[in-house]
């Protein structure tokens, strides 16, 4: 199985879930706020096989710590997985929306030149953040926790981009309707633990089984099907002769 987008680093035991996905052959991709974040997780993960560190500067984070670029710059050489990057346009990222545009652009710009796998925040930026990517010819990326309008997620997948899906997402009509509009080829699964949330408690990894059984049931196939769909849906980013 296979957890495209989680704050590894935000998680009260991240060791022990190291430990446990490395047993069990599960692949993670950590995430980042920072790219200091991602140095020390880089250390941390070095030796690992399916716990992956990913290059990331969130855009709420762009505001308050803009001397955080030139290391992304620096780190993104060398980086096979990057996120969390991206723009939030929402109440909450107003305030630093023109910081954000001009930091994203410098981010687009230092990735180009090679097929990476990318994971995008896009709340209340969609469009704008879609045209960015565009005109830098980056992609395929993934389009994490999309709240974007139908339209939009049409937009996405004509695009040639994916969307990753994860289990709060599915408690909610609108999340449902995300998961069937979109063809089961563009779809990846997610966790963003620990900050997405099933009833009382913090998501983990593993809750990327909800997602499966979910997408076996809508797309009526057995399980094993829908996780070998996935996994190829994933090494596609990498190699888009599969």
């Amino acid at each position: 199985m296979i957890d495209t987008h989680c704050h590894l680093d935000q998680i009260d035991t991240p060791e022990t879930i190291v430990k446990q996905a490395e047993a069990r052959s599960f692949t993670i991709i950590a995430v980042t706020n920072l790219p200091s974040h991602y140095a020390m997780a880089l250390a941390h993960l070095r030796d690992c096989t399916y716990v992956k560190a990913a290059l990331g500067f969130h855009p709420l984070t762009v505001g308050d710590h803009p001397q955080e670029l030139m290391p992304f710059i620096r780190l993104a050489k060398t980086a096979d997985y990057i996120g969390e990057i991206g723009l939030d346009f929402s109440e909450r990222g107003a305030p630093t929306k023109e910081a954000q545009v001009a930091s994203f652009e410098r981010i687009l710009a230092a990735l180009q030149g090679r097929r990476r796998f990318i994971t995008i925040h896009s709340r209340g930026a969609v469009v704008p953040v879609l045209d960015m990517i565009e005109h830098k010819r980056i992609g395929p990326v993934v389009f994490h926790w999309f709240t974007g309008s139908a339209s939009q997620l049409a937009k996405v997948i004509s695009s040639g981009h994916y969307i990753s899906i994860n289990p709060a997402m599915l408690r909610t009509t609108t999340g449902m309707h995300l998961l069937e509009k979109t063809p089961p080829d563009r779809v990846l699964t997610e966790t963003d633990a620990p900050f997405a949330r099933i009833d009382s408690r913090a998501t983990l990894p593993w809750d990327v089984d909800i997602v499966l059984s979910q997408m076996a049931t809508l797309w009526k196939k057995d399980r094993g099907e829908v996780e070998k769909a996935i996994e190829q849906n994933f090494k596609r980013l990498f190699s888009p002769g599969l």
